[in-house]
């Protein structure tokens, strides 16, 4: 019986093994998380790795923008749980080597555990808080909340559409009024079928921020949101 269990353990580890390996082969983002040196990258913070060539001054601003960004987000959710390492590129040479396929940032989270990589026109404030957020809302999820698909892609991005305040996307006030864009009736929930639209089509962001703030203004704002995601029940 113990030799069974063990065989079955060892069969558990080698997979995971190598699905780990796999991920990492076709993510090479995940390999520059790892191993930020290895892909050309020096530090600037513990989170913040930048291109080698990228000069003072930038690496300085970059820096600064991320605290803004992290402070915008702490006011929305309060004390981080998300552990960053944010990966900036400044040429597209580094990005392609960072496995950029034209994004201008992408983010890689398993639960509190997060990669962002940033593309040279990604450096901004705007699509640096839209990823940030990212990380922080998949810690509250959680790996397992996160694998079971608690929050539908759409809410994802439109949450971080929300938190980011991304003028192309939402124009001010609360609610609907901010609603540039009505939603549709099928936001994709899925990341497989939100990619390929949303490639396609920027004011899908637009739908899903409206959507996101209707469902907030209808249940109680922030706090019915934290509410919902620390009872573990699903989104929205």
């Amino acid at each position: 019986m113990i030799r069974r269990i063990a065989k079955i353990l060892a069969a558990l580890a080698l997979g995971a093994g190598l699905g780990l390996g796999a991920l990492l082969w076709f993510l090479p983002a995940l390999r520059g998380g790892i191993c930020p040196g290895c892909m050309g990258l020096e530090k600037v913070t513990p989170a913040l790795w930048v291109e080698a060539s990228m000069p003072d001054h930038a690496r300085a601003a970059l820096a600064s923008e991320v605290e803004a960004a992290r402070a915008t987000i702490a006011a929305f959710y309060g004390p981080p749980r998300a552990h960053l390492r944010i990966l900036a590129c400044e040429s597209r040479a580094c990005d392609r080597r960072l496995g950029g396929r034209g994004a201008a940032a992408v983010t890689y989270s398993l639960g509190s555990i997060s990669v962002v990589r940033l593309a040279p026109r990604g450096l901004n404030a705007t699509i640096l808080t839209h990823e940030l957020a990212h990380t922080e809302t998949h810690a509250r999820l959680g790996l397992i909340g996160q694998v079971t698909n608690r929050m539908p892609t759409w809410f994802d991005e439109g949450l971080s559409v929300v938190i980011s305040d991304d003028p192309r996307y939402l124009g001010p006030g609360s609610g609907a009024a901010r609603c540039l864009l009505a939603p549709r009736a099928d936001l994709p929930a899925s990341p497989f079928d939100w990619a390929p639209l949303a490639a396609k089509d920027r004011m899908l962001y637009a739908e899903a921020g409206c959507a996101v703030e209707i469902w907030l203004s209808e249940n109680g704002h922030l706090a019915g949101l934290l509410a919902r995601m620390d009872a573990g029940g699903a989104l929205p």
